[in-house]
């Protein structure tokens, strides 16, 4: 068998593999971020209709191992609720992936990531003691803020996280929440993204390259997470986000 004829047509393999270890490690330690990393980062060498759903079903995938533990941890009835707004955004975000070109797509991609990364960044977390009372209105919004976001452009991270880091849930039950709503968001999006015709073979192909570094570094930030947990999940991702989002823009203004 031609290994180098199994070889997915993507150029920069080597810091493609890497970005996949790099964004596995900060999923696995913070419980968020993979889908978002990866995505900005296979935009240099994809278009985004083909590096989002890479990226989510590369998400799905390396978060299978998190879900028992997340299960027991997570706030169920804040969960339930995030997951009915989502499941309501979703067709929309798919409806806007299929629909937009790929440079302006690139473009809004980076932008809602650099917001989302901006705001997670200097908004202000409430002292994770006892948690607020559940509003469910509130946690419908920031469901469908979420869901439209991962759907679109990977990026619900940020959306979800400005209102978990709101609800002083400690760090151990707002990772276990956050995984679960990723992991039926990504599907979501990718049941969507597959009947709009964004899921190929190739997709798989690359998926299979990608996936041993992801789950070496969810690994890695699993065991991270396990003896140090972050006091702070904003710095843990926000800075990647801006400069991976700021180069991404970057690129698009030097090549038009």
């Amino acid at each position: 068998m031609n290994v180098a004829a199994m070889m997915p047509a993507l150029p920069s393999l080597g810091g493609v593999l890497a970005l996949a270890y790099l964004a596995g490690a900060v999923r696995g330690y913070c419980g968020f971020g993979f889908a978002m990393l990866l995505a900005l980062g296979l935009m240099l060498v994809l278009p985004p209709l083909e590096a989002v759903p890479l990226a989510l079903l590369l998400d799905l995938i390396t978060s299978a191992g998190l879900w028992r533990r997340a299960w027991r941890l997570a706030d169920r009835d804040r969960l339930r609720r995030l997951i009915g707004g989502m499941a309501l955004a979703t067709p929309l975000g798919v409806w806007l992936m299929a629909s937009i070109p790929p440079t302006p797509l690139r473009v809004i991609v980076a932008l809602l990531a650099l917001a989302g990364a901006l705001a997670l960044l200097l908004g202000r977390a409430a002292v994770p003691n006892a948690a607020r009372e559940l509003r469910a209105g509130t946690a419908w919004l920031a469901g469908v803020a979420s869901g439209l976001c991962q759907t679109l452009a990977s990026s619900g991270g940020p959306p979800l996280m400005l209102y978990l880091l709101q609800q002083r849930l400690p760090p151990a039950v707002l990772r276990a929440t956050a995984i679960l709503f990723f992991a039926v968001s990504s599907s979501a999006a990718l049941s969507g993204l597959w009947l709009a015709g964004a899921l190929h073979a190739q997709t798989l192909t690359r998926g299979a390259w990608l996936l041993l570094p992801a789950l070496l570094g969810n690994a890695l930030g699993q065991w991270a997470f396990e003896r140090s947990p972050p006091r702070s999940m904003r710095w843990s991702v926000a800075p990647l986000l801006i400069a991976l989002s700021l180069w991404v823009l970057a690129r698009e203004t030097l090549l038009r």
